[in-house]
């Protein structure tokens, strides 16, 4: 039987930065593996392309701190340039207690350095006009938050990991988990059995599935999110924010000459669907309409739909399964993957290297389910 140090079960952003980390901490007898023909045609695929700072606790705002400086530092580490442009993020809210939510947020996070700006009604509607909420209480705003590029960062981990020795296996598939005296002992693929002692769950929405495989249930739920982008536009300001409506969860920024615009409609039901349709269209536009009404003038070119892998909590889960020594998870961003892959998969790296981990992941053990301490987050799109 074939063996490895470690097998990691899913080549999109977080399974190969999971593997890019573990090369970095000289851990390079590594297998990713990958069912389709080719990495990142999963969700990392399908991403808006959004990273921010604001986060409900102390170890999400390090997440995002650490990709920043990974992109930033990406042609020396990974030897690609990932396009960033720090557009910023405006969140908008018209219920008090998520207004007070956002106020109590903001000091944390300023205390961690984020230059997050809390901002009232007046403000907003001075600075960003083209908001138009009759009822809007307030929002913040943080001009280091911006758009990166998944797809440079996806290429950038594999090729920094293949370079290092890592084997990255595409067309091949995860069909067990080895399990022997309750430890993880090895992989069973479609073409043969691998034995390993660590075995890391980076499967995005089908991480459930693959729990599963090992005997554990790891609740993650897959949700369709669409996305459009209009054709080229010039009724709304060309260096406008990342601009969010949390109530409602929809949201538009600039792609270009164009308007990318999104939202996650609660009634939308479980499933693996990543068609668009004229249902989910239809239901974002009049929302934005409602609080954006110079869209009314912009025409929708394309769309695509992904999938959100959704945790109960909306936060991730990250580390290690207390019950199945051996099996780590990093599933559950709930739309965060691409600003959080990078953290996500150095920490997975470290604790299978024997190192502490850069930031404390209690918030993101899987066990939280279990003892009721969960880690509830509030900007969630």
């Amino acid at each position: 039987m074939e063996t490895r140090d470690v097998v990691v079960v899913g080549a999109g952003l977080v399974g190969l930065s999971t593997a890019y980390h573990l090369a970095e901490l000289g851990v390079t007898n590594v297998v990713v593996l990958e069912r389709e023909e080719m990495w990142g045609q999963g969700s990392s695929g399908r991403s808006a392309g959004g990273v921010r700072l604001e986060f409900s606790n102390p170890s999400g705002v390090r997440f995002s701190q650490y990709a920043l400086e990974l992109i930033e530092h990406a042609q020396e580490r990974l030897g690609v340039h990932i396009p960033f442009h720090a557009c910023g993020y405006l969140f908008l809210t018209r219920q008090k207690e998520r207004f007070d939510t956002m106020q109590t947020l903001g000091a944390m996070q300023r205390g961690l350095g984020v230059p997050v700006e809390i901002l009232g009604a007046d403000e907003i509607g001075h600075r960003f006009p083209y908001v138009e909420m009759s009822d809007l209480l307030g929002g913040t705003f943080c001009d280091r938050d911006g758009i990166g590029d998944p797809g440079s960062m996806l290429y950038g981990f594999a090729r920094a990991a293949k370079a290092a020795g890592v084997d990255v296996r595409l067309g091949e598939a995860a069909t067990g988990i080895l399990v022997e005296g309750g430890r993880v002992q090895g992989v069973r693929t479609d073409r043969g059995d691998i034995a390993t002692p660590h075995v890391v769950n980076a499967a995005g929405p089908f991480a459930r599935h693959i729990g599963h495989l090992a005997g554990i249930d790891v609740p993650v739920t897959p949700y369709r999110r669409s996305i459009y982008v209009t054709d080229a536009f010039d009724g709304l300001p060309d260096d406008m924010p990342m601009t969010l409506d949390l109530d409602t969860t929809s949201y538009l920024r600039r792609e270009g000459r164009s308007i990318l615009m999104g939202m996650s409609d609660p009634n939308e039901p479980a499933s693996e669907n990543t068609q668009t349709d004229a249902a989910s269209l239809e239901t974002l536009i009049g929302t934005l309409l409602s609080w954006v009404p110079r869209l009314e003038r912009a025409a929708v070119m394309r769309g695509w739909a992904g999938l959100y892998e959704v945790s109960p909590d909306d936060s991730a889960i990250i580390g290690p399964v207390e019950e199945r020594p051996g099996f780590y998870c990093a599933n559950g961003f709930s739309g965060h993957g691409f600003m959080h892959a990078p953290a996500a998969g150095r920490v997975i790296a470290e604790l299978i290297a024997g190192h502490p981990p850069f930031v404390d992941i209690t918030p993101f053990r899987l066990e939280r389910f279990k003892d009721r301490h969960q880690t509830r987050e509030s900007f969630v799109i």
